[in-house]
């Protein structure tokens, strides 16, 4: 999860030998049409695929395909479906598929998110099937393989597809025109086949998925239980290196490529004077005194996210080390998301519950500081400045996500630590725990363990907090946004390949 503004790739990325154009496809557009004081305003939307994929399509020839919605989306797109982006320098087209409510609430809220974000996470106690869901879900990736197909007929190029919303969309291309070039990667995490096989539809999952050329996940981890569930479900065939499945006939290129942020963009604006005065804004706001010590956490209001656990541990933290009452906060940015479903709603109530019983039970202590809160509950959306300012204020940063695919908060919290003075704990659940070794690595489960381990962060010598954010920084400089998009079009240019010889 990212909730940075876009930044500016540094050097051109080629699919293959040359820049041929990009057809990236999502659920979630870039650039959404919002009404603000009745005036109709273009703002960049939150997550980590525009934040990863806009710098690309900023310098490298292409067209982004994405679900418009609102009227005032509607509003501003012309004839063609089509409106030019970035709004303060347009360099390429949005081209925005409109879907009926019946797609919306059965294929994007029923599906995608009551039922195959679940799954995938393995929060299964809330996955809400109905079979009225998949038919909708059809229909959903129905409408953009109509439309992709039709921006590959204007200009072809690689057909570029981003997450679980359209896991039907290499099948259904392929369908219509074999020939057209699909690469796939699959952003959250992928259950093995004892959890995949509950979903009743698994098999024509599976297959739509091996249609594409390439498929790409964000861990090792997933693409062996991808291999799995392919073998295992379909019975399809995969060779001995683990990284091409045969099946029907079609050969898929099976890769991993985490996910990154541009390191030397947010490293750049962590030492802008703007970011120092709001450094000084966000000091002010949390109440800071001569020797206070913050952590952060800055996560969309998932339970995915963990924060409800998150908090459980800061309220035994209080309770075990008592001697932090007062001199220290946990500052929480929560991005408000899928406000439309009754499942996220719910879960901010208790949030908002959890933050207020600790914020009494710690906080009224007589020999606790007046106004002092353990934790600092802020529901909000935050621009570049003065997130990167919350960045360099905390002295740790927490990520204790009970699922995973990646995580960009733990990145750009290394990226913005330009003294190196802070500490990242991770929760082993997510897949940049798998990159970033120096960080504390914590088990979202184990509430006395993350409470320990925050103790750890607040009391580790200057001498190692630098050492080990000095060799996170290293890695995430070197595996940064442009490493991954490189990498996934060499796996793209690689499939084409594969299909070339056979």
């Amino acid at each position: 999860m990212s909730v940075t503004e876009p930044v500016q790739p540094h050097r051109e990325i080629l699919y293959g030998d040359s820049a041929a154009p990009l057809i990236v496809v999502s659920n979630r557009e870039p650039y959404e049409h919002v009404i603000r004081k009745g005036h109709r305003v273009c703002e960049r939307a939150d997550g980590g695929l525009a934040s990863a994929l806009d710098p690309v399509l900023r310098v490298h020839p292409g067209i982004w395909v994405a679900w418009g919605s609102g009227e005032a989306d509607r509003e501003a797109t012309g004839p063609d479906g089509r409106v030019q982006v970035p709004p303060d320098a347009p360099t390429y087209d949005l081209k925005r598929v409109w879907l009926t409510p019946e797609e919306v609430k059965g294929g994007y809220q029923g599906y995608s998110n009551e039922v195959l974000w679940p799954l995938c996470h393995v929060t299964l106690d809330r996955v809400s099937y109905r079979r009225q869901f998949w038919k909708a879900y059809t229909a959903l990736n129905r409408r953009f393989a109509d439309s992709v197909l039709e921006e590959f007929k204007r200009r072809p190029g690689l057909v570029w597809v981003h997450d679980f919303h359209l896991a039907l969309l290499p099948g259904l291309i392929k369908q219509l025109s074999p020939n057209v070039p699909v690469a796939m990667f699959w952003h959250v995490p992928w259950p093995g086949p004892e959890i995949f096989r509950i979903l009743p539809e698994h098999r024509q999952v599976l297959t739509a998925l091996l249609q594409a050329d390439s498929l790409v996940f964000q861990t090792p981890g997933s693409s062996r239980t991808f291999m799995d569930c392919a073998r295992r479900l379909l019975e399809a065939d995969a060779d001995e290196g683990g990284r091409v499945i045969s099946y029907k006939g079609h050969r898929t290129f099976v890769t991993t490529r985490p996910i990154s942020v541009d390191f030397q963009s947010i490293s750049e604006q962590a030492e802008t004077a703007q970011v120092e005065q709001a450094m000084g804004v966000v000091r002010r706001r949390v109440g800071y005194r001569t020797g206070m010590r913050f952590g952060l956490g800055v996560d969309r209001l998932d339970y995915t996210k963990g924060l409800l656990k998150r908090f459980w541990a800061l309220d035994l933290f209080f309770t075990r080390y008592p001697q932090y009452r007062g001199v220290f906060s946990f500052i929480q940015i929560a991005v408000p998301t899928r406000k439309d479903m009754e499942t996220y709603r719910r879960y901010r109530k208790i949030i908002w519950q959890t933050v207020l019983d600790i914020n009494e039970r710690h906080g009224s202590d007589g020999d606790v500081r007046k106004g002092w809160h353990p934790i600092l509950y802020l529901e909000d959306r935050v621009p570049l400045d003065l997130l990167v300012a919350y960045y360099r204020v905390a002295d740790f940063a927490m990520v204790s996500s009970v699922n995973d695919g990646m995580n960009l908060v733990a990145k750009e919290y290394v990226a913005a630590q330009i003294d190196e003075s802070g500490v990242l704990l991770i929760s082993q659940m997510a897949g940049a725990a798998e990159e970033l070794k120096d960080a504390l690595i914590v088990n979202p489960y184990d509430s006395e363990g993350v409470a320990d381990n925050i103790a750890a962060a607040l009391e580790m010598s200057e001498e190692e907090r630098r050492r080990r954010m000095r060799g996170m920084r290293a890695y995430v400089r070197t595996h940064d946004l442009q490493a991954w998009v490189k990498g996934c079009l060499e796996d793209a240019a690689a499939a084409e390949r594969m299909k070339e010889r056979a």
